[in-house]
């Protein structure tokens, strides 16, 4: 193959591979290290870690480091032929799930791989975790198998992190929907005592603590804090957060058309005011 055609053949497959592929994925298609190094050396590839390369055409991928070292537990193998579960692939967990799930601001600076039997690693950046994973605990983000929140969390917590950046984890989480307080009270519970909590503390009593930490609060409880302002504080704060509303409306007791109403209105009928005439 020429120049041209060895740069087809690693692009059709890198584009895949978020513009990425292996030295051994190249050897597979036919491209050898010395014509890598060529490559490379015409500014057509890009080394960007030990073994792995991207094509310059498609640009540098978002969390590069990620997807790097999980393609180098399994050189050989193409992203799309990699099995999930398989014993030698592995999960981006802990600290690394949550900077793909955009959860919180807590500090990533290595790449926590979670994998299903013991193995060993020389990159001096990557942490590989020994666990079991149940199908529903991964899903899927940018093409990577990924664990989900709810065990986001748990294994942060397992593994000691700073209660105010999975605090942070939590209460972005539950504002955007993705954990179900009642399921992450009982993964929680356990650790209350490691979070300076006694043991008899509820899970609800571990969330409140790690979000207060953080500085943050759940959805839950900014509502609570606006009902008890009463009727007027609700309804400003309705009028400025309308996902605060379609949440409300979800609640049993609460009347739709009465949260639907202009914000003028409500505060003018909590008033005993005339309502303002529509606009």
């Amino acid at each position: 193959m020429d120049r041209a055609e060895q740069l087809a053949v690693i692009a059709g497959a890198a584009a895949d591979q978020w513009g990425m592929i292996t030295t051994a994925q190249a050897k597979e298609l036919g491209v050898g290290a010395v014509q890598l190094l060529r490559l490379t050396e015409a500014g057509l590839l890009e080394s960007v870690s030990r073994s792995v390369y991207v094509a310059t055409a498609a640009g540098m991928p978002r969390h590069q480091d990620i997807k790097a070292a999980w393609l180098r537990l399994m050189p050989k193998e193409f992203a799309w032929d990699r099995p999930a579960g398989h014993p030698d692939s592995g999960v981006v967990s802990h600290a690394s799930a949550a900077l793909l799930h955009e959860l919180g601001d807590i500090p990533a600076s290595e790449v926590e791989i979670t994998v299903p039997r013991r193995r060993t690693t020389t990159e001096p950046f990557v942490r590989l975790r020994t666990a079991a994973l149940e199908d529903d605990e991964v899903t899927v983000v940018d093409g990577l198998p990924v664990t989900t929140p709810l065990r986001t969390i748990t294994d942060l917590l397992r593994a000691k992190a700073d209660g105010g950046h999975v605090g942070g984890v939590i209460a972005e989480a539950e504002r955007r929907g993705l954990v179900d307080l009642d399921d992450l009270a009982e993964r929680v519970q356990p650790y209350a005592r490691k979070y300076g909590l006694k043991a008899t503390a509820t899970g609800r009593d571990v969330i409140d603590h790690l979000v207060a930490q953080a500085g943050e609060s759940l959805r839950r409880q900014e509502v609570e804090r606006a009902a008890q302002a009463g009727f007027v504080g609700a309804a400003r704060v309705l009028a400025g957060r309308p996902d605060f509303a379609a949440y409300l409306m979800s609640q049993p007791g609460l009347r739709a058309d009465e949260l639907q109403q202009q914000p003028s209105q409500m505060r003018a009928r909590s008033a005993g005011l005339p309502e303002s005439p529509e606009e």
